[in-house]
């Protein structure tokens, strides 16, 4: 960031006046030091994933979606709900005076109530239940015209039917086999939005804990900038007394001056930086932009081991995984799909009929009275054939379920090499790492000790402000590294937890909760 260039005449013992304009400055201005940052709010990685479950917008609208993650279950169930019906007809005719009118009558007053109750079942049954009063009324032998057929006269009657229907599909849905298959593949479409929305949840968890550790690091960038800064305007003060006191043939004082500019606008990217990613965070959080909010996050620095059986992981791996139970699904759906498409090809077939008890009287409810007594019944029976000459469209679900089937089959085949390829990457991760966080660690102490001799060199008149920039540079420097590598540990941590499907599971977070999913999802 800053020039490296030796001054040409610099000499590496300065005389005694400027010893004496050094020690004059420290005394002044306290010593060169890498400033460490001023935060508050210790926060673990469990109470940033807590924060942001109970916090972020994205979250908050992808639990939402756990909520009707069921529809496509729930459209599919409810064809076989119980229903109930209720309907009434009012009809009064008036014929003319004509005599073909006499045995029917020239006024008729036929009105109808009617309830039931029907239901569809998973079998391919239905059944249906219905009560219907009848009300019939005629003026057949009462008037002067028809006096000759008054033996045709009747009261007013009201006509009792309880009905039960029943019919059953055969052939194309036997005893409800394509029923249950699509049945069960919309139970399963449910499962894979959920898995879906569930494996969304946890990358936009991790999507938070870096939203927070970035802010963290350019809090960092920032310290290191305004350290750099602060070095630079104490060694650029030294030569400026040091031309002040004719010491300062080679005009060092600007190249020093130069440096202060270029850390300086360092400074204020730094902050622009640290700001916008502060408002972002706030923002996501549903918080307003400008609200006060500083925190430091207590990493984890322990090593975290990986398991000497692979296998035994990428096993874990296929059954927790929410993309790799997702993905078997689907196979298992584009399975049924096919049973089902082929199931297309026969034809339409159902029988079935009517048992309805009749029953009258005059008065209603009385009509009633009896009606399963068996004096007055009706009964039908029907059978019903449909199949498309062709059967173009038949054909071609067939044609397409057999390729969806096909490319889930190497969809699945794939989504289990990727879990292997990813498992491998994230322990691979892992371990480099922590070892690089390690490397950043000892490089931190090293570069600390380099310091503090260049600072207690520079102090006794042995050294040069070069040396002493260079490392103070490489101290402040090793503590932007040293955060840097370990929230990249930390990432891998977590990145390792999603490749084995045990995120949730690890920081007690249960977002199926929310959304149980279906017992019934692996059928």
């Amino acid at each position: 960031m800053f020039p490296k260039q030796m001054i040409d005449n610099q000499s590496s013992s300065p005389s005694l006046p400027i010893l004496v304009m050094a020690f004059a400055f420290f005394a002044t201005f306290g010593s060169l030091s890498a400033k460490e940052p001023a935060k508050s709010n210790a926060m673990r990685m469990d109470d940033i994933l807590r924060m942001a479950w109970e916090n972020q917008v994205s979250l908050q609208t992808l639990k939402l979606q756990l909520k009707t993650t069921n529809y496509d279950w729930e459209k599919a169930n409810g064809a076989y709900a119980w229903t109930a019906e209720a309907k009434g007809t009012a009809k009064n005719t008036t014929n003319f005076n004509l005599p073909q009118y006499a045995i029917q009558g020239t006024k008729i007053t036929d009105n109808t109530l009617q309830a039931g109750i029907n239901k569809k079942f998973t079998t391919g049954t239905s059944l249906g239940v219905s009560v219907m009063d009848n009300r019939f009324e005629t003026n057949a032998g009462k008037t002067q015209s028809s006096a000759g057929f008054s033996s045709f006269a009747q009261p007013s009657y009201h006509f009792a039917t309880v009905g039960i229907s029943i019919s059953q599909d055969l052939l194309k849905n036997f005893f409800g086999y394509q029923d249950r298959l699509k049945l069960a593949s919309a139970r399963r479409s449910s499962s894979i939005q959920r898995l879906n929305t569930l494996d969304s949840l946890s990358k936009s968890l991790v999507n938070s804990l870096i939203e927070f550790w970035n802010l963290s690091l350019s809090e960092e960038v920032l310290e290191t900038n305004n350290s750099l800064l602060g070095n630079a305007k104490l060694i650029r003060d030294i030569y400026s007394k040091k031309a002040n006191f004719g010491f300062d043939a080679t005009g060092d004082i600007h190249q020093w001056n130069s440096i202060v500019l270029s850390a300086t606008s360092a400074v204020k990217n730094s902050e622009l930086e640290r700001n916008k990613n502060r408002r972002d965070l706030l923002a996501s959080l549903g918080k307003e932009p400008e609200e006060s909010f500083s925190f430091l996050p207590v990493l984890n620095e322990e090593k975290i081991e990986v398991t000497s059986d692979y296998e035994e992981e990428v096993l874990v791996a296929l059954e927790k995984r929410y993309d790799v139970r997702a993905a078997q699904l689907q196979l298992k759906n584009s399975e049924d799909n096919l049973k089902s498409a082929d199931n297309g090809l026969l034809p339409k077939f159902s029988v079935g009929g009517t048992y309805n008890f009749k029953n009258y009287d005059q008065q209603f409810p009385q009509d009633f009275y009896g009606i399963l007594g068996g004096r007055f019944n009706q009964n039908t029976a029907e059978f019903k054939m449909e199949y498309p000459l062709g059967n173009e469209i038949a054909e071609a679900e067939y044609k397409k379920a057999e390729a969806d089937k096909r490319q889930a089959q190497l969809e699945w085949t794939e989504t289990q090499n990727k879990v292997r390829a990813d498992l491998l990457s994230k322990r691979e991760n892992l371990t480099v790492s922590y070892e690089l966080f390690l490397e950043a660690k000892k490089n931190k102490g090293e570069s600390k000790l380099f310091y503090d001799k260049a600072l207690s060199a520079f102090r006794n008149g042995r050294g040069t402000s070069l040396i002493l920039r260079n490392a103070m540079d490489a101290y402040v420097r090793s503590q932007s590294n040293y955060s840097q590598t370990l929230v990249t540990y930390n990432i891998s941590i977590v990145q390792y937890e999603i490749s084995k499907g045990t995120f949730f599971e690890k920081y007690s977070i249960d977002p199926e909760q929310l959304a149980l999913l279906n017992t019934e999802e692996n059928q």
